[in-house]
């Protein structure tokens, strides 16, 4: 019996159920705060509105709106606003779920091939720490992006259990995966190449031959069947003609303080590091860089090939960059520091490998505590407040002329009766901004000179409100004035 009983693996603090169990229910709850708490706080983002918009447009037969983008996201968006109502609660919350399924899925995928609490840590950095844009996580938005990233790394997942397994079945599920990936937002089809690779890794013929077909298959069903609703060809056409327009044209951003037509190769990684924050970055990168140096295996390999390819599209093939683009590296980033701290933990002599790991996970906690929050104090702003102070003095049903202030910042909030171009007036009020892109124009810099005295100036929130003491602002003979 002594016997016996001496060669039970001993307990210890990491593998002890209750421990884990702990650690699982700590991260499950503090996940659901970041992803769902307080949904409504921050402001509706105009590209958020477009999609919301057309995805209830869509769900009713219409297809004229956003063709410029695949649908599926946008299905998404309307079939939650049938649940929630108009809006963008619901379309956020499928997006909150798709950022915990992930979570989930890198959990197990991990936990499955490098062990338990490097599961735990890749779901902990994936749902708690930050990725910001204007204000608050990318991914607490209805945006196309984080629904594109979600089934794009479950198709991943599902097909390297494929492989992995040798279960078939699961080839044609990755497949489905990917198309509705690949139709939410086109960028992430450049993440073929690392489909292709996994046979190679695991030398597996007859996965090759049967597995790759099924996938194929599957892929091509999806697409055509989310596609036809709004006309595969037509539909096609649009989105490349405008998306080749984009890249050829440019599209103006703010990038480290200078307003840039065609991104440098480097503004998606300026945009993860004022989106994460300073101390998340090192630790990524110093994450990465051991996961590719010490014993990288086939997963490190496979999910490196994935983000490779995502770095090397949006950095060097995209001419443009909006603030949010990173977003599509991160999970795969966050995966391959994971491995990477838990190499540093288990390679490096002892105790230093330890003592280095634990650092770097604690060094996470305080941007993850930042970040919930700053979730938890975030209230709608800037021009939303605009839009109450002008309701709140009578001005709820007129014309805004804005300035310096992009359709993109405005339009949820003044669709239909807001507008930058002087000939559309009657106007209630002027709203200038402080978009360096759009600097007002010589007429109406000399209207605020010459009408002064017939307005009232009121500063909301970063905005400067120009409101006429009587009557609108209209233009004639090319000029903008107050009548009566």
């Amino acid at each position: 019996m002594r016997d016996t009983a001496d060669r039970r693996p001993r307990v210890t603090l990491t593998t002890s159920r209750p421990v884990r169990l702990g650690a699982l229910v700590v991260l499950a709850v503090w996940a659901l705060h970041q992803t769902f708490w307080n949904l409504l706080g921050h402001n509706v983002h105009g590209d958020e509105s477009v999609y919301v918009r057309a995805g209830w447009a869509y769900l009713h037969g219409d297809f004229s709106a956003n063709r410029e983008h695949p649908p599926t996201a946008k299905y998404l968006f309307g079939a939650a606003q049938v649940l929630f109502g108009h809006g963008v609660l619901g379309p956020r919350i499928v997006v909150g779920v798709l950022v915990v399924t992930v979570g989930v899925t890198l959990f197990w995928w991990l936990r499955r091939e490098v062990g338990f609490w490097t599961g735990v840590l890749v779901a902990a950095m994936w749902l708690l720490t930050p990725r910001g844009f204007l204000g608050t996580r990318v991914d607490r938005y209805a945006l196309l992006d984080p629904v594109m990233i979600a089934f794009a790394v479950l198709a991943l997942a599902a097909a390297w259990a494929w492989t992995r397994t040798d279960r078939s079945w699961l080839a044609p599920v990755s497949g489905a995966l990917f198309a509705m990936s690949v139709t939410s937002k086109v960028s992430t089809v450049v993440l073929l190449p690392a489909f292709l690779l996994l046979p190679l890794l695991f030398r597996r013929t007859r996965t090759l031959l049967v597995g790759s077909g099924l996938w194929v298959f599957a892929f091509v069903l999806v697409t055509v069947a989310l596609y036809a609703p709004m006309g595969i060809r037509s539909a096609i056409t649009t989105m490349v003609t405008f998306q080749a327009g984009q890249n050829e044209h440019g599209h103006p951003i703010s990038i480290a303080g200078r307003i840039h037509t065609f991104a440098p190769w480097w503004a998606d990684a300026w945009f993860l590091w004022s989106g994460v924050g300073a101390v998340t970055t090192v630790v990524l990168v110093v994450g990465l860089l051991a996961a590719l140096v010490l014993r990288p295996g086939r997963l490190v390999a496979y999910l490196g090939t994935a983000l490779g390819l995502l770095v090397v599209f949006y950095a060097f093939v995209a001419h443009i960059a909006l603030a949010n683009y990173y977003a599509a590296w991160m999970p795969l980033l966050i995966a391959l520091a994971a491995i990477g701290i838990t190499r540093l933990a288990t390679v490096l002599p002892s105790p230093v490998g330890g003592v280095v790991a634990t650092v770097l996970v604690v060094a996470l906690v305080v941007p993850a505590v930042g970040e919930s929050v700053t979730i938890a104090r975030t209230h709608p702003s800037g021009i939303a407040r605009v839009d109450q102070w002008l309701d709140d003095h009578g001005h709820a049903g007129g014309s805004v002329l804005f300035v310096a202030a992009t359709p993109t910042l405005t339009e949820p909030y003044f669709a239909g009766r807001g507008s930058m171009e002087p000939d559309d007036s009657p106007f209630a009020a002027v709203v200038v901004g402080d978009d360096r892109r759009f600097p007002p124009s010589a007429e109406v810099r000399a209207f605020l000179r010459s009408d002064t005295d017939q307005l009232e100036r009121t500063e909301v929130d970063g905005f400067t409100v120009w409101i006429p003491r009587t009557g609108s602002v209209v233009e004639r003979a090319g000029r903008l004035t107050v009548v009566p």
